[in-house]
């Protein structure tokens, strides 16, 4: 009889039967078989032989999708069928059809795990019996059989870390429970049994619930861990704790339980019994966590046999206290909260945790040195305790600089910084010979030449050598006081030149106490230090593109290069790009003095350059500067043609060119160059038209071979202002003097708009624009766009606009997003508005990115901020200042308002009365009118939902950043745009005064404003107005404020003053981390689109399209929030997400949004309550809670 099934569950069972006939094999279509029996049609079996598929990957994924939707007798008909095809061969990777029946109750998890509902394993039994009634008992055997034969391995292998294992043995536990209990003849029983007794004799204790045998069995057991007490490398404890403090434990231990066992020295305890028992008692307490449906069930429900594991797991955790936390702790992987996650099981006094993450973070690649710090700043008192319960000499030497930082002493016999430093790099074990020998040298005993003779000592600087033991020796000597005498004597090794500086410098900025800067104020003056090499290396080191080297921080390497300018200048053409670009930006400043000769090799310096953003800083300098001295120097000291030729055209914006232009002739000795000043003489007083044309006539071959794809000839005509055709040397003049611009439009071709009209150039534009699109858009040829922008007008916007969408589409996002720029130097409103759409609307990170930069750009010309520019490219839609614009139909039209609700209604002025649509046309209307009219209202419903859309999340965002607006722009924004008046009727505004909330108002229909107590308020054009937030009103004038909105029936357009806020407590205020991020499974694809909704963008895809973070810009200040990453690209079968951690940091200019980007997080206690709130907040929310 068939199964009833709605629709969708028959869908999803006919696509499982043909995926999983077609896997099974293509040559004979078994899709209606598999249907048939799966929607219960028939009881027979599919024809299909058992345990032959290695490849059921679609089927899988199948089956997920119909569980999802039915639990029922479909699904298990489906998952019988899988079971009966998978072969034994499966990757370890991928669930199979067995796990995917029996429910994700009958998953082990660790401490953090809690279950849903009651009667956990009554749950995995009834779906343990719905498969043994479709796919047979036979089945369960095979898999119980699977899964005691992997615990037996994994107990067996001697090599492997048996906590790893830890949820394959629980789940074993777990599934062996749920097949003991079920119904079952004496054979069944029978086979419980045979199952039992393969069990260690632990596990079938904890099993029958035998607490006597427990605790006999647990004596027995830990006999050889407490009196053949592990001291090799497999006992972490003793490798890391006090050794002293430990053996006292451990001989209270065999005083209370052992006092008749012998001690001999010969007896100690093997790794793999070491191992194992850990592995079997702390698993047993896991199984039984699981069982009792998490952790703090089974402390409320605790029976004898749970206090006896537990009472043995505490005494064990005495000698071996991290060897305990570490198993049982094993299924809890990357847990924050481990001493939440332990209490109630185990002691949390001692500050195990501290030394757990020295132990993890310490010798990593990238140190998380914030958190480090906050945890022992944070509880100086435990970190004292570390201090003294660590054998690591460099984690003592760690938390001492870190305390001392901090203002917090030590006991004198801890000694200084200097000697913990000292100790660090001497000990045997941690340092090595490296260690020791750079101890010797830093301390003077031994002398640079004698330590550099010695060929082992060169490996400490070996960038190659990723020995995390290596790097650790120098991170020890950056905790060094840099004013020491050991710090000195360490910047005169550093800056020997063999001694690989750069890279020795990338490893020491792996340490957070590191500045290079520092170093040279206190010993760049040293005689001993080869200052020059050092500074050298330092502006090498920001160049280097290999994940493996570590930047200088932003703001140290801006303000190394502007104390070192001259001598950045005098290594300038073997910088990197962006230090060239950083140390012209530096130069060209406002404030910094030059002298004649340092601006003009700067200036020359620039225009070399074959850096675009270098090459067009420079000459943006050169054009703000016409100085007569200054041109005769750059053309007297220049070889390059192009540069010359520049500088000859600029003198002739001089006041007396021709007494320059003679100065040059006199000084010049080539024939080519005098004969093109003189043409420059003859022609000055003639204007720019003459000049042009003959500086044309004089270009040579080589040159003009750049521009032969064009026809010159075939351009549209320039003319002048009496419509005269003007000489066609002027349009290979304009080509000419353009096609080594193709990061920016040659502003000084502004001239020939003197004597050619706008539309003729235009036109001139126009063309030159399509004839290189017609070409393919040749990327070597793109200087053509900017001089299309230079010259053009508003028709282009259409065009780039339609090539911008093609070109993104068709993999070609560079020259797109170059397109985009070149739209910003339109200046023209329709261009701005085009490009605000892109940024909105286009998906493409790189030309998404350009739009973002282009409007930068616009709005710094303009002198605006960005977000003043959007404000001014609000459209009014056409409506007047009474907020009305009329269509008509000939004899009648009709009146267009928008309402309170921000939609369109059409006032019908006969009846009085607004409907929301026109009406349809009659017989007396005009119908072309009528049809004008038709498509102008559905365009503009279109355009008001765009706009509505994109303001709502401007309008938020301005909350959430706390934008402020001078009142002047405020008015200009919210008062005189009528549709903006809308918004600002709903919501609630602030005066701000040094940052701070000083009056509350809201903006009235009638044009008025009020206050909270319903007065009258006069706005102030000079203050300071932004939406306030909840955090910064108390609750009574909230309620105050929300009461006066329902008097007046206004929604708030979004929700302000019911916002869910959020708070840091008072334990996280030193976090670098906050951890209390929703732990649920998250869409791939619906949160990612949330988050971008509420401003935040993905970070960089890393191997194969995988991005693992999200950041969101606070001005200052950036949000980062790491998950477990996905793909940037959607396909099926994308898995789900969890999140990670979220941190603070501080906004600059270094890689920010680069995986191996170096941030430094701010402790949450230091992020503005409004910042943090707000982030939290849309997290949650993207996340559905």
């Amino acid at each position: 009889m068939m199964i009833t099934a709605d629709r969708t569950i028959e869908t999803l069972a006919e696509k499982f039967a043909q995926v999983c006939s077609d896997e099974y094999s293509l040559k004979t279509d078994r899709s209606e078989q598999i249907y048939d029996y799966i929607m219960g049609n028939t009881d027979t079996f599919p024809d299909m032989l058992g345990k032959k598929s290695h490849y059921t990957y679609l089927s899988t994924e199948a089956l997920m999708k119909l569980g999802r939707k039915d639990e029922g007798d479909v699904f298990f008909r489906a998952g019988a069928i899988l079971i009966h095809l998978e072969s034994d061969y499966r990757n370890s990777w991928r669930e199979s059809a067995f796990s995917l029946c029996l429910g994700d109750d009958a998953k082990a998890y660790g401490l953090a795990g809690k279950t849903k509902g009651n009667d956990r394993m009554g749950k995995v039994a009834a779906r343990l019996e719905n498969i043994r009634t479709y796919a047979g008992n036979s089945e369960i055997v095979d898999e119980l059989k699977r899964s005691l034969t992997k615990m037996q391995r994994h107990l067996e292998n001697q090599k492997t870390n048996h906590a790893n294992n830890s949820n394959d043995m629980v789940e074993a536990l777990l599934l062996f429970h749920a097949y003991s209990g079920l119904p079952g003849d004496a054979k069944h029983d029978a086979k419980v049994q045979s199952f039992n007794n393969e069990l260690p004799e632990l596990y079938r204790a904890v099993l029958a619930r035998d607490a006597s045998l427990v605790r006999r069995l647990l004596h027995t057991l830990f006999e050889p861990l407490v009196v053949g007490y592990a001291q090799t490398k497999d006992n972490r404890s003793w490798q890391e704790l006090d050794q002293e403090w430990l053996e006292q434990k451990r001989k209270a231990i065999m005083a209370n339980r052992y006092p008749d066992a012998s001690t001999g020295g010969k007896d100690r305890v093997t790794p793999s019994v070491l191992q194992n028992t850990l592995m079997l008692a702390c698993t047993s307490l896991l199984y039984l966590v699981n069982v009792a449906g998490g952790k703090e069930a089974f402390l409320d429900k605790q029976d004898d046999t749970g206090l006896a594991l537990l009472e043995g797991l505490r005494e064990l955790h005495e000698i071996y206290p991290l060897e305990v936390r570490h198993y049982l702790l094993s299924m809890d992987y990357r847990a924050k909260n481990t001493e939440e996650l332990l209490s109630g099981l185990l002691p949390v006094d001692e500050p195990f945790r501290l030394i757990e993450q020295l132990c993890t973070d310490l010798y990593s690649h990238y140190v998380p040195w914030q958190a480090l710090q906050a945890s022992i700043a944070g509880d100086p008192e435990r970190a004292k305790r570390a201090f003294d319960l660590s054998r690591s000499a460099y984690f003592r030497a760690f938390i001492h600089k870190v305390l001392d930082d901090h203002g917090v002493a030590l006991p004198p016999e801890a000694g200084t910084v200097e000697d913990a430093v000292f100790a660090a790099l001497r000990h045997p074990l941690e340092a090595g010979r490296h260690g020791l020998n750079a101890a010797r040298y830093l301390s003077g005993e031994t002398s640079l030449e004698d330590y550099w003779k010695d060929n082992v000592n060169r490996a400490l600087f070996t960038h190659l050598n990723r020995n995390p033991k290596r790097i650790a020796n120098l991170i020890k000597i950056t905790f060094l006081p840099v004013e020491s005498e050991a710090m000195r004597r360490f910047a005169v090794l550093l800056s020997r030149p063999e001694t690989g500086t750069m890279e020795a410098l990338s490893d020491l900025y792996s340490s957070y106490a590191f500045s290079g800067q520092q170093l040279l104020k206190a010993h760049g003056d040293d005689p001993e230090v080869n200052r020059d090499h050092l500074l050298s290396s330092l502006f090498q080191l920001n160049g280097m593109r290999d994940y493996s080297y570590r930047a200088v921080p932003h703001d140290e390497y801006a303000q190394i290069v502007e104390q070192n300018l001259e001598f950045a200048f005098s290594q300038y053409k073997s910088l990197p790009a962006d230090t060239r670009l950083l140390a012209l930006d530096i130069a060209f400043g406002e404030g910094k003095q030059l002298t004649l000769e340092q601006i003009s090799s700067t200036l020359r310096l620039g225009l070399q350059d074959s850096s675009k953003k270098a090459n067009a800083l420079a000459a943006a300098k050169f054009n703000r500067t016409p100085d007569p001295e200054l041109y005769i120097h750059v053309y007297r000291n220049e070889k390059k043609a192009g540069i010359k030729e520049m500088v000859l055209n600029a003198i002739r914006s001089l006041e007396q060119p021709q007494t320059v232009y003679q100065s040059l002739l006199t000084s010049e000795k080539s024939a080519d160059w005098k004969t093109l000043i003189r043409i420059l003489m003859d022609t000055a007083e003639l204007g720019p038209m003459h000049a042009h044309a003959a500086l044309a006539e004089q270009a040579d071959a080589k040159k003009r071979s750049r521009i032969g794809w064009l026809s010159a000839s075939e351009l549209p005509d320039l003319t002048g202002a009496d419509g005269e055709v003007l000489d066609e040397r002027i349009k290979t003049y304009i080509l000419l003097q353009s096609v080594d611009h193709s990061a920016a439009p040659n502003e000084g071709l502004n001239e020939v708009r003197t004597y050619a009209t706008a539309d003729s150039l235009a036109r001139f534009a126009m063309e030159l624009l399509q004839v290189w699109i017609q070409e393919g858009a040749p990327a070597k040829e793109k200087w053509a766009m900017y001089l299309s922008a230079l010259f053009g007008d508003v028709q282009l916007v259409s065009i780039f606009m339609r090539q911008i969408k093609e070109w993104t589409e068709n993999s070609r996002g560079a020259i797109a997003a170059d397109a985009v720029k070149v739209l910003a130097y339109l200046k023209e409103p329709a261009a701005l508005m085009a490009i605000d759409s892109i940024k909105r609307s286009v998906k493409n990170r790189q030309v998404k990115t350009a739009a973002e930069e282009a409007l930068l750009l616009a709005a710094e010309q303009m002198g605006l901020t960005a977000e003043q520019l959007e404000d001014r490219l609000v459209s009014s839609l056409g409506f007047d200042e009474k907020g009305t614009q009329r269509l008509s139909y000939g004899e009648r039209s009709f009146l267009i308002k928008v309402n309170t609700d921000l939609q369109l209604v059409v006032w019908n002025e006969e009846a009085g009365k607004a409907v929301k649509s026109l009406p349809a046309p009659g017989q007396k209307d005009d119908p072309d009118l009528a049809s004008m009219a038709k498509a102008w209202f559905t365009q503009l419903k279109k355009d008001l939902k765009t706009m509505v859309n994109v303001q709502m999340q401007r309008l938020e965002e301005s909350l959430s950043k706390q934008r402020l607006w001078t009142g002047e722009d405020w008015k200009r924004l919210f008062v005189d745009n009528v549709i903006m008046q809308k918004f600002a009727v709903g919501l609630i505004w602030g005066v701000y005064e040094d940052g701070g909330l000083t009056l509350t108002f809201r903006y009235m229909e009638d044009g008025t404003f009020n206050t909270v107590d319903e007065e009258e308020y006069e706005l102030d054009l000079a203050s300071r107005i932004g939406l306030v937030h909840p955090l910064e009103l108390e609750a009574s004038v909230i309620e105050a404020w929300k009461t006066q909105l329902e008097d007046y029936e206004i929604v708030q357009p979004f929700a302000q003053l019911q916002r869910e806020t959020h708070a840091i407590l008072e334990e996280e205020q030193d976090k670098g981390e906050y951890e209390r991020l929703p732990d649920a499974e998250l869409s791939p694809t619906g949160f990612p689109k949330a988050l971008e909704k509420y401003g935040w963008i993905k970070g960089q895809p890393m191997d194969g399209g995988w991005y693992h973070e999200f950041y969101k810009n606070y001005g200052d200040m950036k949000a980062e929030l790491t998950f477990s990453g996905t793909s940037i690209s959607y396909y099926e079968g994308l898995e789900d997400i969890t999140l990670e951690s979220l941190i603070f940091f501080k906004a600059g200019k270094e890689r920010d949004y680069s995986y191996y980007s170096d941030r430094k997080p701010i402790p949450l206690g230091k992020v503005p309550g409004r910042v943090f709130s707000e982030t939290v907040y849309d997290i949650l929310r993207a996340a559905g809670r």
